[in-house]
């Protein structure tokens, strides 16, 4: 086990991500690192280089490997981030596949370099942002000058006076950004910074120690074409949150909407549009889960999780088979609690997977469904988002998803109530740009379109429980996005 350990750290460290598939007959070899040492090696020359190893890959690698002065096997081409591993319609570019670590300090350290370099080259391809440095390369010339400088928020401190101090750092060195109180605009840039995303600030200084501050840039996205689906007018239908074993899931509705889904509700302009869905997304929280909040037994129809997920999938074989049901995982599922989480435990959650037109990614997961890209997270960092920045609130999660864009992250802030698995790389970087953004959590529907990306937060099925009135979460149920992928027009069906 430990050289199979070895053997995937390799490929994560070399820029690979591996199938699970590819795993398995790695597992199978008695000397996984020297195959996976020479598939590296192989790939390096390739024409293409691939992101995904697939069991072919391996095969062909193990059945050729004598001695490293061998000519190089012939790679099967795997997927690259931005192209799509075809299954049916749907496209996967990636779906959250689990990394090797150890939770050591190495690893977090790797997971934060990963992530500052990322989004430093994001930033350094700008055209104004050409000439940007880093706190550590600051040359000391005894003059003032002007400098760009692309840093992690390590901290943040407002004082009584209106000034903000700032401490921006790289994976070599730190310096002291501090904001004048006197510049108003300038104040409401620093309030919107939360903690260990990646900036650039501009300013002057004199040292190497500290600057003052005129101006701070995020890594942003660029306007986004209208990209149309590749054949006709296909629909898909965003939702989440189902939370199917609760006293509270509101399995009426859920089921005018599945009957509507299958043409048998509402009028004749309602069963035109359901005729031509052709996706339904589903961001996390199939289930209620057990445990995952105090005194959730209460609460609970279904108390056990096999159970319940036997019953999602009843209600799941009632779509039509030509709707493509793509589901993530939420923190209520079956699944590892941190982000970027693999999909379900299949354990568990077995009888879904084995509906046919059903595929089971992870958190977050990167499709694209005819030609349109759709980035699906289930939204935990919302959390931690929402409070962190002045202007959103709960009862509006598609602004605060808005400002993820901006940052070009799905969770930035560490350390709070998101947690984040310290893998060799930093998936959570938004890196293709998407056309629709979707998530849940928070159980408020909201849309909203920010330079041409639509964000789209799709509430849920699940009535007030006595754990959200305590927190204040006024749910919005029973609402349903769907979006014209060859017009990207967003509309919202409610089945209350």
């Amino acid at each position: 086990m430990g050289d199979l350990k070895s053997a995937i750290g390799k490929a994560l460290v070399s820029g690979y991500q591996l199938t699970p598939e590819a795993c398995a007959a790695l597992g199978s070899l008695q000397d996984p690192e020297v195959v996976i040492q020479r598939l590296i090696d192989s790939l390096s020359s390739a024409p293409e280089r691939p992101l995904f190893i697939g069991k072919a890959d391996v095969e062909r690698a193990a059945g050729s490997v004598t001695s490293y002065a061998d000519p190089p096997p012939t790679a099967t081409p795997s997927p690259r981030l931005g192209e799509a591993e075809r299954e049916g319609s749907v496209g996967i570019i990636s779906g959250g596949e689990s990394g090797a670590t150890s939770g050591k300090i190495s690893d977090f350290k790797s997971y934060f370099n990963d992530r500052f370099l990322h989004l430093y080259n994001i930033l350094r391809a700008r055209g104004d942002m050409k000439d940007a440095t880093t706190p550590s390369k600051v040359v000391h010339n005894g003059k003032w000058q002007k400098v760009k400088l692309i840093g992690m928020v390590a901290s943040k401190r407002d004082f009584k006076d209106g000034a903000v101090s700032i401490e921006l750092e790289d994976p070599d060195g730190s310096i002291k950004v501090s904001v004048k109180p006197t510049n108003d605009q300038l104040r409401k840039k620093a309030a919107r910074l939360m903690l260990d995303e990646v900036v650039c600030i501009t300013g002057g200084t004199k040292s190497t120690t500290s600057i003052s501050a005129d101006d701070i840039i995020w890594p942003e996205i660029s306007f986004v074409p209208r990209t149309s689906c590749l054949a006709g007018t296909a629909y898909a239908v965003f939702t989440s949150d189902i939370h199917v074993g609760s006293k509270m899931f509101m399995k009426e509705n859920f089921q005018s909407f599945i009957k509507w889904l299958r043409g048998e509700y509402g009028d004749e302009k309602s069963q035109s549009l359901a005729s031509k869905v052709k996706y339904l997304v589903i961001a996390g929280d199939l289930v209620d889960g057990v445990g995952i909040y105090p005194s959730q037994e209460e609460e609970l129809e279904i108390v056990d999780l096999y159970k319940q997920y036997e019953s999602a999938a009843e209600y799941l074989a009632m779509v039509p088979e030509g709707i493509r049901i793509i589901i993530i995982p939420g923190n209520h599922d079956a699944c590892r609690p941190t982000l970027p989480t693999p999909p379900m435990y299949r354990d568990y959650a077995d009888p879904v997977y084995s509906l046919k037109n059903v595929t089971m990614l992870g958190d977050p997961a990167q499709v694209a469904l005819d030609g349109v890209k759709v980035l699906i997270t289930h939204g935990r960092s919302l959390d931690d988002t929402i409070p962190a920045i002045p202007g959103c609130d709960f009862r509006n999660p598609q602004r605060a998803m808005i400002e993820l864009l901006k940052s070009r992250h799905i969770a930035p802030i560490y350390g709070e109530k998101t947690p984040l698995a310290p893998e060799p790389f930093d998936r959570l970087v938004i890196d293709p740009v998407p056309n629709i953004f979707h998530a849940g959590h928070v159980h408020v529907e909201g849309i909203a379109e920010y330079r041409g990306v639509l964000a789209i937060n799709s509430g849920t099925w699940q009535a007030q429980t006595k754990f959200q009135m305590s927190m204040g979460i006024v749910p919005k149920t029973c609402v349903v996005p769907v979006v014209d992928l060859s017009t990207f027009k967003a509309m919202e069906l409610s089945f209350n």
